[in-house]
This record gives structure tokens, sequence and C-alpha cells, in this order.
């Protein structure tokens, strides 16, 4: 059943082209739409802060985000953070984890069985990967975050971003990851899965076959299959719904 424009517009929806109305707004006017008690008011806030001189729109758009509710301001805010690119990297890393509440926090006891990568659950993640491979290095950098919350969400934004578009070294910096890490169930996990954007990492799954059980072997066996797959040439679908 389709919704109908007030249901929409309770969700935050605000059609396209409306932020055309508001172009003489001044910034301050447009942060403060993020923080209306109307849903449609901080998705036009929102999408009238893509891509402003002034950086600080990164930090509003951030905050407002870890408030938001409502789906349209979500998107919208995530489309504006988009569009500052590597500008945003940095202070999204800085909320992995932070936004939501829907990151896995343990091991989960069913398999993802869909043969493609699957979208991280946690927002800044979904926005990184969208950044794409600019945000890499940054992201590389965060693998030695101690906090594990934060760490689990660069893991799933790296392994995201290699699996549809491969980067040389980066295996490495993983494996070094699972080693610091092997009291965490959750990181290995992780990097179970992350192994799959890298056929050099074959060997590694296979040493760890044998070692684990459960979940964390269906996640081994899952990443070999698609190694396997992506190198007798078979093209795995970017899933990003």
């Amino acid at each position: 059943m389709k919704s109908n424009v007030a249901q929409l517009e309770s969700r935050g929806y605000v059609v396209d082209g409306l932020e055309n109305s508001y172009t003489a707004t001044s910034f301050e006017q447009r942060t403060a739409l993020l923080e209306s008690k109307l849903p449609t008011d901080r998705t036009l806030g929102a999408r009238l802060l893509i891509k402003q001189p002034d950086l600080q729109a990164i930090t509003c758009l951030i905050t407002a985000s870890q408030a938001e509710k409502k789906l349209y301001p979500r998107l919208e805010i995530c489309n504006s953070l988009l569009s500052y690119g590597q500008a945003a990297v940095l202070p999204l890393i800085a909320v992995l984890g932070k936004i939501g509440n829907n990151q896995h926090r343990i091991v989960p006891v069913a398999d993802f069985k869909k043969v493609s990568y699957p979208l991280p659950r946690d927002l800044a993640a979904r926005t990184l990967i969208r950044i794409g491979t600019v945000a890499l290095p940054d992201l590389l950098t965060a693998l030695k975050s101690t906090d594990i919350v934060q760490l689990s969400e660069a893991i799933d934004a790296i392994g995201f971003i290699c699996f549809y578009d491969y980067q040389p070294k980066v295996f490495e910096q993983l494996e070094n990851c699972f080693y610091r890490n092997a009291h965490s169930e959750l990181i290995q996990w992780k990097i179970f899965r992350a192994m799959s954007a890298f056929s050099e990492s074959s060997l590694f799954l296979n040493q760890h076959m044998e070692k684990n059980t459960g979940t964390l072997k269906t996640e081994i066996e899952r990443s070999l299959s698609l190694i396997k797959k992506r190198q007798a040439g078979t093209k795995i679908q970017r899933r990003e719904k």
C-alpha cells in the first residue's frame, strides 16, 4: 500500500526542487532547520547544506544524524555528508558505531547467505563506503583503534570498498588487525568477511578453517566461495539496499 502525503511528510519527505526556493537563506538559517521539530524542515535543512564552503556544516550534519529518527532527514543528511568527500572522512570515522543501535555487537547466529558483500548497518560506515577509496587511508589507520565498536564498523567499510574496488596491500593490514584482536570474536568474524575482497587471503582463511566453528567457520567458507567465484570471472552484483 502506498503512503499518502501526510504519512510521507511525517517521515520527513520533501519534494525535489523545493530547496531552490531557499537559496537566499543564510548558513545559520540552514543549520537551524536541522533542529526543527518538523521532520520536513530537517530534510530541507540537510539538503541545503550540500557542499557548503563552510566545513562546519559537516559537524552540524553529523550532530543531527546522531539524533535523527526519521527516514528522509537521515537519508538527506547522508547525501549531504557525501558531497564533502574526503573532508568528511575523519569526522565520520570518529562517529563509527555511534549513530543508531543497529550495529552488530556480537557475532550473529544467522548467516548472511547472499552472493554479495553485506551493506554495513552503521550509517557512518555506509556514508564512508559511498565516499569510496579516498576514505581508505584514514580507515586503515582506524584499524589500530582499541575501540571495538569503532573498529568493527571500520572493517565493514574497508571490506565493502575493497570488495567492489580491489586495493593492494590492504590484506596485510587486515591480517595484522586480526592478530592484534585475537581476543575479540566479533572482530575476527568481521575480518573473515572482509577477506572475501582479497584473493591473496585464501591461505589465511584456510589456515583458520579448522580452528573455528559455527558462524565464524561459515563466514570463512563464504569468503573462500566468493574468492573462487571472482577468480572464475563471475561478476558479483553490488548491493546497497
